[in-house]
């Protein structure tokens, strides 16, 4: 029989997931009229203050993160914005003020929470005018990717710029790159697994990849790729890739679409720093086609975690989520073992790793679906002292031709990795 040394992202944290003050719905990956979307800094915010969010980055494409009360750098890209939508406006210092205290009243005035909305300066979205959609978003960071165009399907550039800044940073909606909406198989390709698994491995700083974005739809075979890549990564000892979820919102309509739970024992730079470098949040989502449907829209409360524990002695990992219909575990990018409901309502779901040993590769993680949406665990890793033998062989990372780089190149054949 199989025992496991279970490695608990959520060890530190655990203690605080009862509690509902420790839950943080943050959303960072948003945008406005200071750089390419259809609503306003000041409407984006509002909204989402209405919507009960906790932490909000604003990372515009090339456009440094300040205190919203600053105005954003212009970048001349964005000029289109003065014929597009006529107006660019940010919130005022007593806006500002009101926002963060919780004190501010909107004309919807739909906020239930009496704590304010937090900024997250010092963000951006690097690569702002690539045509096939090699985004990185980075935080903590520092201006020198301001107003940088970016290279075609170039990733490492931005991450290493954003690593030598000290601050850190996940890659946004992967197989939206890959082309997953006309190929959903892409991210199973060795060659894709391979690229990502190279820059993983070599940038401890990015310390993620989205994994849930906007409706899900041509990015809907990111957690294929998460799985696959946690199958690579986790056996060399190396590291793990957190999962992160975003609604990469361009208008206000979007802002809840897909977003994050942050387990924080309170709010500070530190303490988001802390937890998206550990993975101490959870990540959800009003859309999963792969998981909840082609057409499913979700509506109402979504599931969400209210306690977690590990247990090494009997190699157990216990999760209790609320709003829920059903709550799965997921091994290898398979489903391992499923509670479920008829309506929504509590679960309570331990798996025994011992129960499936035949089954456990080097991690599991846990998905809980409701009629809200999706709410996912980060993995927990699963050591038998043997992990060796999980070690996968892929070929060398597909390298992009120098021709394919250029905006010339991607006009003429988007097609840049084989599969």
């Amino acid at each position: 029989m199989r025992k496991f040394r279970i490695s608990n992202p959520y060890e530190s944290v655990a203690h605080l997931i009862p509690n509902n003050e420790n839950h943080y719905k943050t959303n960072l990956h948003t945008h406005s009229t200071y750089s390419d979307a259809n609503s306003t800094m000041t409407d984006i915010i509002n909204t989402a203050y209405d919507l009960d969010f906790d932490i909000l980055a604003m990372t515009e494409h090339g456009v440094h993160g300040k205190e919203w009360d600053k105005e954003p750098k212009i970048v001349p890209l964005f000029l289109f914005q003065n014929l597009w939508h006529g107006k660019r406006c940010h919130p005022t210092t007593e806006h500002y003020r009101a926002l963060l205290d919780g004190t501010y009243k909107t004309a919807e005035g739909k906020r239930t929470k009496k704590r304010g909305i937090q900024c997250v300066p010092n963000c951006i979205e690097a690569n702002m005018f690539v045509l096939v959609l090699n985004h990185v978003n980075g935080f903590f960071t520092d201006n020198k990717l301001e107003g940088i165009f970016g290279k075609e399907n170039d990733y490492e550039g931005p991450i290493r710029t954003i690593e030598k800044s000290g601050g850190i940073s996940h890659i946004n909606h992967p197989t939206d790159w890959l082309r997953a909406k006309k190929d959903p198989d892409c991210a199973k390709v060795p060659e894709n697994i391979a690229f990502f698994a190279d820059l993983f491995r070599r940038y401890k700083s990015c310390v993620g990849m989205e994994v849930l974005n906007m409706y899900d739809i041509p990015n809907r075979s990111d957690r294929i790729l998460w799985d696959e890549l946690l199958q690579v990564l986790i056996p060399e000892g190396e590291r793990t890739v957190w999962g992160f979820s975003n609604s990469d919102a361009h208008e206000t309509t979007q802002l809840d679409t897909a977003f994050m739970d942050f387990i924080l024992p309170e709010y500070s730079e530190k303490n988001l720093r802390f937890a998206m470098e550990n993975g101490c949040f959870f990540s959800q989502a009003r859309y999963a086609k792969n998981e909840l449907g082609e057409n499913f829209v979700g509506k109402g409360a979504l599931p969400s975690v209210t306690e977690l524990s590990v247990d090494d002695d009997a190699d157990t990992i216990t999760v209790r989520g609320i709003n829920c219909k059903a709550l799965e575990w997921i091994s290898n990018g398979e489903i391992i073992q499923s509670e479920t409901l008829e309506k929504d309502g509590e679960i309570v779901s331990t798996i025994r790793l011992a129960d499936h040993c035949d089954k456990i590769g080097c991690y599991v993680r846990a998905q809980l679906k409701g009629d809200g949406g999706i709410c996912l665990t980060q993995p927990f890793t699963c050591d038998d002292g043997n992990l060796e033998r999980f070690k996968k062989t892929l070929p060398p990372p597909k390298k992009i031709s120098k021709f394919f780089n250029t905006r010339l190149g991607v006009i003429l054949d988007r097609k840049i990795i084989n599969r």
